[in-house]
């Protein structure tokens, strides 16, 4: 008993749902779910070969669940999970709970662009690489290791979208490269009063 109550409870649960992967919109069976975690399973099988195999492992990828209304990112942990074909086990990153369907259109998903850029994290400017962006927010990579604590507010800056705005740390990871990826959602854009923040110099 206490083994199983150490162990996240995962219900088998059959539901469809939606991944966004390569740019791409897929379908997938969500064979079991968890408080951390689900087992999914894609749907088309043409495209399983070139889609779930080791490179997906650890990929960030964008997720919906309509029926249990729930969206938001994942991190792939292992990809033929419990024996099954085309399945991959995801780890919730950031999870929404109660999302209306009509309210979530596929322009949420986030869109692979990759834009350099500036922001400002522990009072010091740092060069990122955005990887993908959404209407809610963008994931974006530091060439260094950089320890960023979840919660705080920063400032950010697109020279080349001329595009500026104050951000939110939802969740940082640093890669096996010891490049820093971090998930930011959007408080205020094109905004040139932010406060308690050091302003980008003109």
């Amino acid at each position: 008993m206490k083994l199983e109550l150490q162990r996240s409870y995962r219900k088998k649960l059959i539901t469809s749902g939606l991944v966004y992967i390569n740019g791409e919109e897929q379908e997938v069976s969500v064979i079991n779910l968890s408080m951390t975690g689900a087992l999914v399973q894609l749907n088309c099988t043409a495209m399983a070969e070139s889609l779930v195999n080791e490179a997906l492992v650890s990929k960030i990828i964008d997720f919906y669940l309509p029926k249990l209304r729930l969206a938001g990112t994942a991190e792939v942990m292992r990809v033929h999970g419990s024996g099954r074909a085309n399945s991959f086990a995801l780890k919730f990153k950031e999870i929404s709970y109660n999302i209306d369907n009509l309210l979530y259109q596929r322009k949420v998903y986030r869109k692979n662009m990759s834009v350099d850029g500036k922001i400002v994290l522990n009072n010091k400017y740092y060069d990122f690489q955005s990887i993908n962006v959404s209407v809610d927010g963008l994931m974006i990579q530091l060439a260094e290791t950089v320890i960023i604590a979840k919660g705080i507010r920063t400032a950010f800056e697109f020279d080349q979208l001329n595009l500026k705005g104050e951000a939110q740390v939802v969740w940082m990871d640093i890669d096996s490269g010891g490049k820093t990826v971090v998930g930011l959602k959007y408080i205020n854009m094109n905004t040139d009063n932010i406060t308690g923040i050091p302003r980008f110099a003109c």
